[in-house]
């Protein structure tokens, strides 16, 4: 009972504050001071770890190529039950944690921070990370970073709520695709003047150098010994829907039964996912493998299809670093950028019903958002894509196509476009 009333009181003390840096965000927008010179920018780029999500590269890549010409900080929130090592992922930016006990005074402390340091430009980039950032806004102009289709992603009232006001406070938002903006339009009645679209960019370099400097696991090299191989790779959780995938991989092998499935990944799904292989009767075609690090592009290279069964998505990072690992494409039309990167002459109004033979790749119908056990039939959806992971495995000139389209497609996302984006959204907010 004591508990509860602590966790009560603890919760409107929060709330209190909350209230009181809403209000001073609402007064620092409006009376704040409306011009920065280009020399004395100093961005400060709001992220919530450092490590190989893509947020968290997304973060990393734009301090980085911005510190060429600004003072640039890269801040990482830090409460006290969330302390962790921080994983270095080569962020050549200086990194600075930011510690509390509770939430509000790490919240405090980035508000002292952003003074202190005369923070011109604040960009963060993740859901908890963009309220935070409106609500320790001093003389800052803030740019939030929305990362995923939010109206189907997110779930949690609160993130909702935090949200909104995040959209309201900031003074521009930078959508990773198309799709995400136009949700954010539509469902969030977000100003299309406040709005932009920065799609992610690939470095192609830096996976070629990773193939060639690292091997396949040695206990993982038999998979590769005889058949083809098909390759997915994503955190074994709902969103990306590999069920469907491990479902379809069935009917594939009943054609071609020399044929492996890899799953790079970890997640919350894991044991169900490996129950659906045994209970299908794949644990030699299938291989959930974990989660690979310095090595995945390898793997990647060595496998001869790429295939995303996502159910959301904002602008996925893996599909254009398995083009850049020149790997043909099949993905589903799912709620996101999928089809911006497959099928970019399509209309928003163009619906995906079958199968469809696109610019870059294989595009199949959304898929259902539910969970199916192994002795359910098969949805049309899972034929669908079942039958055209078997076309492209029998057909060498449609497998060969897509990898030259793989190759031409991956040059439009490249650094140079990337940045000067984002220096046009710097320049706008003077």
């Amino acid at each position: 009972m004591l508990l509860k009333i602590r966790i009560i009181i603890y919760n409107i003390w929060k709330a209190f504050n909350y209230g009181i840096f809403l209000i001073i965000a609402f007064i620092n927008k409006i009376f704040r001071k409306n011009k920065t010179e280009n020399s004395n920018k100093k961005i400060m780029i709001l992220v919530d770890k450092i490590c190989k999500g893509g947020a968290e590269r997304a973060a990393i890549n734009v301090g980085e190529n911005l510190a060429k010409k600004y003072d640039v900080v890269i801040v990482l929130p830090q409460v006290k039950e969330e302390f962790k090592k921080i994983e270095q992922y080569n962020c050549g930016v200086k990194c600075v944690e930011i510690k509390g006990s509770n939430k509000i005074k790490v919240i405090k402390k980035i508000k002292q921070f952003k003074k202190e340091n005369k923070i011109t430009h604040c960009i963060s980039f993740g859901t908890r990370v963009n309220f935070i950032n409106v609500i320790t806004r001093v003389n800052d102009k803030t740019i939030i970073s929305i990362r995923n289709y939010l109206s189907i992603a997110e779930k949690d009232s609160r993130k909702k709520i935090k949200y909104k006001f995040a959209s309201i406070l900031c003074d521009y938002i930078v959508s990773v695709s198309k799709a995400v903006e136009q949700d954010q339009i539509k469902k969030y009645n977000i100003n299309p003047n406040k709005i932009c679209t920065i799609p992610n960019y690939c470095n192609k370099e830096e996976i070629i150098n990773a193939i060639s400097s690292y091997e396949i696991d040695e206990q993982d090299k038999h998979i590769f010994e005889n058949g083809k191989v098909i390759i997915n790779v994503g955190k074994l959780k709902f969103q990306k829907g590999q069920w469907h995938l491990i479902r379809a991989f069935k009917k594939v092998v009943e054609k071609n039964n020399d044929v492996k499935l890899i799953i790079l990944g970890m997640g919350e799904l894991e044991d169900y996912l490996k129950k659906l292989i045994i209970d299908l009767q794949l644990e030699k075609n299938v291989f959930i493998l974990g989660h690979k690090n310095k090595n995945i592009y390898t793997y990647m290279s060595k496998s001869n299809i790429f295939v995303f069964p996502t159910l959301y998505e904002g602008m996925p990072n893996v599909i254009l670093e398995a083009m850049a690992c020149n790997l043909p494409i099949i993905a589903s039309d799912c709620y996101g950028g999928n089809r911006e990167i497959i099928a970019p002459n399509l209309k928003d109004s163009d619906v995906i019903s079958n199968v469809t033979k696109c610019e870059y790749g294989v595009l199949l119908p959304k898929f259902d958002m539910k969970l199916y056990e192994a002795n359910e039939e098969l949805t049309k959806e899972e034929i669908m894509l079942a039958n055209s992971i078997n076309e492209m495995l029998q057909d060498n000139n449609l497998l060969v196509n897509y990898k030259e389209k793989s190759k031409e497609r991956i040059k439009k996302y490249n650094k140079e476009n990337y940045f000067q984006l984002w220096e046009e959204v710097l320049e706008k907010l003077q």
